[in-house]
């Protein structure tokens, strides 16, 4: 057995010093930075590529159906295939076979030559609307301009529904596709790839120059490595100052800032989700000076926007291809865009948000001069501020969540820093960001408004935050919840039976959603901008339809929405991480309703034995406070034999006792699950809305519960010490949460690098 002045402990106070922290996470990020550049390169898609600028699909394989597509290589050492399958959202059932052949020359007859490579592939295993290598063979000699051709075909004769093939208008020397014998109006996606490099840092010098093509002016290689080199030493300096509070928020902020910039460089223009509607709020506002959404705004984007767009081959609904890298190119396509006007627009997709994302926003667009790519760079600048104020907020998150433990604040708030999907939403523009922090707000205050008896300020703030979440998007409502009950528990705490002091709050908070939200809704019915409503159309309108397309074949389209598109879909081309990550994520996720769960049930079983053994009016904050185990009413004390004996009375406790005591753990616990619950049901309730309409199942995506981020990272630490009673403390909990979302981190932005510009 080991004595308190042991060797283990005395061991656990070296590793907890800050210094020796510091260190070890410092060697933790270089270490996992090294493993990710040596990893084997995979293959690189050329400088010039054929350019399909993607606009629907191919018709669906019937059984005997085939596919052929010429490709013609633009680069040294021919190596892969890629193609980009449409599964109609894993829906496909079928086999089919891929062929490479070398090219005879002889399109009137319509047969191939020699066999390159050849596979077999089953639709149900090929990933919908992604680009995947298909074959891969030895490098090839042939020179620069060698045609081959792709030959697709269904091999298997079920009655399933098949695959269809991405396809788009050719450009430049892309071919024609067939279809049978028929010639089709479009070529097909296929990508030719080219030889790998070792190790993925052999090809650095492409990714890096590829990045600095069209982004902005800190997206150069040795910015870029230096402002990645900057995340890992703030992460050290963050555990540094850890006992410093106000060192430690100014080093968050300043991480948060830097990990802005690196994803702001490393996703392309228009690389993030929907961010051509959102940057043509933004533009319309510069340029035009008037509100989008107006009755008379009749274009969607301005003709700069929609030459900009095109040149980089990306759209909300298929998978998109690239710009070409070459500096002819480049020039080119600079040269064509800037001759276009940046007037007119005002009608996209976005244009009925309400507008203080994008009139802020606005202020940053003139940075980028008349550089529509530079006008993108400089905007987004206003999400990273905005992730940069996310970043403070969890840090006084922290204190509230995890009062008395240093270690579980630093570890909770780099946590939700790094977490991957946050990282990419507040680093390219889109209004989300604004949303997450109303989220990330309305915690905090929630939490703040239980530890208050009368708090006339910030009932006001509570009715502002609301307002201010739905000038977002509608989903934003589900800040409401914890604010609620916040205010709900700081009352009945406080025992506050003024019924004007409560009505009062109550309408303090109503003043100030009127004077946001409410205010809008003045302004917008003024100058006739309609509000958001739910199209009308036809489809499956029932519950059961409903829920079975919410939860898709083995829980793919949930395990999609919570695992994918809240921790790692990087923007319209579909960007997951690799399995198992999604499959333990959504496991995680599960896991934590389910305790959850477990917890209301345990803290309903505890309030009924309670007030069963004559205990109901028993002081509810004699437990509870930081270290100890629950909040549900005053601890029975026991003699040597472990039997219960009489209590002291409690100490009676004034209002502004309640008020600088820590909130109890299960407070802790109840306002940010409530927050997890009302984001969940806000949005399947919209979805729901939208389906019985519509019959479509495409509104929602895991990322607009992005505002409830500090809740789900929180949450496990707290259970864990509550069904533990303490014994296990939530710096264990936060730690790992830490250590997974950097390595999350940096994995996706590796993907990111690799998709993008690999």
């Amino acid at each position: 057995m080991t004595t308190p002045g042991g060797p283990l402990p005395a061991l656990r106070r070296v590793l907890l010093r800050p210094v020796v922290v510091a260190v070890l996470v410092a060697l933790a990020f270089v270490a996992t930075v090294a493993v990710l550049v040596t990893r084997t390169g995979g293959t690189l898609v050329g400088d010039t590529t054929s350019n399909v600028r993607v606009t629907g699909v191919l018709p669906q394989l019937e059984p005997g159906d085939r596919v052929a597509q010429q490709i013609t290589t633009s680069n040294d050492r021919f190596t892969a295939v890629q193609l980009t399958f449409g599964t109609f959202l894993g829906a496909a059932d079928c086999d089919v076979r891929v062929t490479l052949h070398e090219d005879d020359g002889d399109d009137a007859e319509r047969t191939s030559g020699a066999v390159v490579a050849t596979d077999v592939l089953s639709c149900t295993e090929v990933p919908d609307t992604t680009p995947v290598d298909v074959l891969t063979f030895e490098p090839r000699d042939e020179p620069v301009g060698t045609v081959f051709e792709v030959v697709v075909e269904r091999v298997d004769t079920d009655d399933t529904p098949g695959v269809a093939l991405w396809a788009g208008e050719p450009d430049g020397d892309a071919a024609l596709a067939w279809f049978g014998e028929e010639e089709t109006e479009l070529s097909a996606n296929v990508r030719p790839l080219y030889d790998p490099q070792a190790r993925w840092w052999d090809q650095l010098d492409v990714v890096s120059d590829r990045m600095a093509a069209y982004g902005p002016a800190w997206g150069g290689a040795a910015a870029f490595a230096v402002t990645l080199a900057s995340v890992g030493a703030l992460l050290a300096g963050a555990t540094l100052v850890s006992r410093r509070p106000r060192a430690f928020l100014v080093v968050v902020a300043v991480l948060a800032l830097v990990r802005g910039l690196v994803w702001s460089a490393a996703v392309p223009t228009f690389g993030g989700m929907d961010e051509p509607a959102h940057f043509s709020n933004v533009q319309f506002l510069a340029e035009e000076r008037a509100l989008p959404g107006q009755a008379d705004n009749e274009d969607i984007y301005s003709d700069r926007l929609h030459a900009a767009q095109d040149s980089v081959n990306i759209s909300a609904t298929a998978p998109g291809d690239r710009p070409v890298y070459t500096p002819e190119g480049e020039r080119e396509v600079q040269d064509e865009v800037a001759q276009e006007s940046p007037d007119g627009g005002g009608g996209g997709p976005a244009a009925a948000y309400p507008p203080p994302y994008y009139l802020a926003a606005a202020l940053f667009y003139p940075l980028g001069g008349d550089d529509i790519y530079a006008q993108v760079a400089a905007t987004r600048l206003w999400s990273v501020a905005l992730g940069v104020a996310g970043a403070v907020l969890l840090v006084l998150l922290a204190r509230r969540l995890f009062p008395a433990r240093p270690g579980a604040q630093v570890a909770f708030a780099l946590a939700g820093v790094l977490q991957p999907m946050a990282a990419h939403q507040f680093a390219i523009v889109n209004n989300d960001a604004w949303v997450i922090v109303c989220g990330f707000g309305a915690l905090l205050l929630g939490l703040e408004l239980a530890r208050r008896r009368r708090a006339p300020w910030l009932a006001l703030l509570a009715g502002v935050i609301i307002g201010f979440a739905l000038l977002g998007k509608p989903f934003g409502a589900a800040v409401a919840v914890p604010l609620a009950l916040g205010w709900l528990i700081g009352k009945v705490r406080h025992r506050e039976r003024s019924w004007r002091v409560l009505a009062g709050e109550a309408g303090l908070v109503t003043l100030g959603f009127v004077a946001t939200y409410g205010l809008w809704r003045v302004v917008a019915m003024v100058v006739d901008i309609p509000a958001q409503r739910v199209p009308d159309g036809a489809g499956a309108r029932g519950l059961r339809a409903f829920v079975d397309a919410q939860i898709g074949v083995g829980g793919e389209t949930a395990k999609r929405m919570w695992a994918d598109q809240l921790w790692g879909n990087f923007g319209w081309v579909r960007i997951p991480f690799p399995e198992p990550i999604p499959s333990l994520v959504f496991a995680g996720l599960l896991a934590l309703l389910a305790a959850i769960a477990a917890w209301l049930v345990l803290v309903v079983v505890v309030a009924v034995r309670r007030r069963a053994a004559g205990r109901g009016d028993a002081d509810p904050e004699a437990t509870g406070t930081a270290g100890t185990p629950g909040a549900l009413g005053a601890p029975r004390t026991t003699g040597a034999t472990g039997t219960a004996v009489a209590e002291a009375p409690a100490p009676v406790r004034t209002a502004d006792d309640l008020a600088t005591q820590e909130l109890p753990l299960d407070v802790r616990i109840a306002i940010p699950a409530s927050l997890v619950a009302a984001i969940v049901v806000t949005l399947y309730a919209a979805a729901w809305v939208y389906y019985a309409s519509t019959g479509q199942n495409d509104l929602l995506q895991g990322r607009y519960a992005l505002l409830a981020l500090p809740a789900i990272l929180a949450l496990p630490g707290l259970l864990v010490e509550r069904f533990t009673r303490g014994r296990v403390s939530p710096l264990v909990v936060n730690v790992v949460l830490a250590v997974a979302m950097g390595g999350l981190f940096l994995l996706g932005l590796k993907r990111t690098l690799e998709y993008f510009y690999g």
